[in-house]
């Protein structure tokens, strides 16, 4: 595997971007540092579509105490390409660092339209501080996943009701009632809990049992990919569905 991550690395073409997507997939780890200057939080994260983050501080003294009594606090995130995509970008998101306790230990949870993504091994400094962060996470389950998955299931049960052309804009589906995996899992969301998360548990899960269906296709889009290739019927569709509503009433059962 590592071999082949400095294979990837050496393109220098319009494959280079694939190769920087694969690597963000196969290494979902990122390493941040941030360090203190003028009161704010501000560095960056090597193995990240993240290019930089910042977070304003109200009190510039850095400590575990003194850092979670501030939260939330709110920042700014660079990204240097859409995650899970091909296509390089250069844009700011808005950032809400709140605390946490999904493990059962206090966590600072950072909050973004592409995601929420957790300080892991956060290690505080007097000048900076230093954590991991999972590129392709695993948000926690919850009672609204399951009523998405199955809400999804009832849009394309039907086999009339699927659209096998996905190009990720619904409007027309939802005009039409004939949805992609893409559309109903966003009508489903919004249905559910009101807007659609990018990387709500049950999306990512649903992400994560296609590759394990199809563990040698290069997906730039996973929902949609999946969604027009061929080889996926609608036996295929729905076994992916039952999947993983299957895995979300294990999770909540846990």
């Amino acid at each position: 595997m590592k071999f082949f991550i400095l294979l990837l690395f050496l393109f220098k073409s319009s494959t280079t971007l694939f190769a920087q997507e694969q690597f963000i997939l196969d290494n979902k780890t990122a390493y941040c540092k941030l360090l203190l200057k003028n009161g704010m939080l501000v560095g960056e994260c090597k193995n990240s579509f993240f290019k930089e983050l910042e977070i304003n501080l109200t009190n510039p003294k850095l400590d575990s105490i003194n850092l979670f009594k501030q939260l939330p606090l709110f920042g700014k995130a660079k990204i240097s390409y859409i995650p899970n995509s091909k296509e390089k970008v250069d844009y700011q998101l808005d950032v809400t660092y709140e605390l946490t306790n999904r493990l059962g230990f206090a966590q600072v949870l950072m909050k973004t339209s592409d995601g929420w993504f957790t300080m892991d091994n956060l290690k505080i400094y007097n000048d900076s501080i230093v954590f991991e962060m999972e590129n392709d996470p695993d948000p926690p389950v919850t009672e609204s996943d399951l009523l998405i998955i199955r809400k999804t299931i009832t849009l394309l049960k039907d086999e009339n009701n699927w659209n096998r052309n996905d190009d990720r804009k619904c409007k027309d589906d939802v005009e039409n009632k004939v949805y992609s995996l893409f559309c109903a899992l966003n009508v489903a969301s919004v249905e559910v809990v009101g807007s659609y998360d990018h990387r709500k548990a049950v999306l990512q899960m649903i992400r994560k049992t296609i590759v394990e269906i199809y563990p040698r296709k290069e997906l730039e889009h996973r929902l949609r990919d999946f969604n027009n290739l061929p080889e996926t019927k609608h036996t295929v569709l729905m076994d992916l569905l039952t999947r993983v509503e299957a895995q979300v009433i294990k999770e909540l059962k846990k």
